[in-house]
């Protein structure tokens, strides 16, 4: 039994006296940092002129997730409407070259309350 406490007492010490985490929050805290991978994103000035008027009321960009942007559509037909010009949003929202690439878009529809 002594053993035993005097192991818990190290593994505390060598932990900073946190208990034990899983794996997945040990590499979600390890990969936060590295690159635009889940981070929340600003793309206010690039987004309305990147899918047009009519379209940025009812889309938003949510996140950026390794190239992948996350975008919250309002109704299912807007969702199509973005499909059909991804390619010409993907090419507007690109050409800043000191902006992070995206490389795909997905689409979320969840309607307003």
């Amino acid at each position: 039994m002594r053993e035993h406490v005097g192991e818990m007492r190290r593994r505390r010490n060598t932990t900073g006296g946190r208990e034990p985490r899983s794996i997945g929050e040990s590499l979600k805290s390890v990969t936060a940092g590295f690159g635009s991978r889940g981070r929340a994103i600003d793309l206010s000035d690039r987004w309305a002129s990147a899918v047009g008027e009519a379209i940025a009321v009812h889309a938003q960009p949510e996140r950026l997730d390794a190239g992948r942007l996350i975008v919250v559509v309002d109704d299912p037909a807007w969702a199509t409407e973005l499909r059909y010009h991804t390619a010409r949003i993907l090419e507007a929202l690109n050409a800043n070259p000191d902006a992070p690439a995206i490389s795909e878009l997905h689409l979320r529809v969840q309607p307003r309350a």
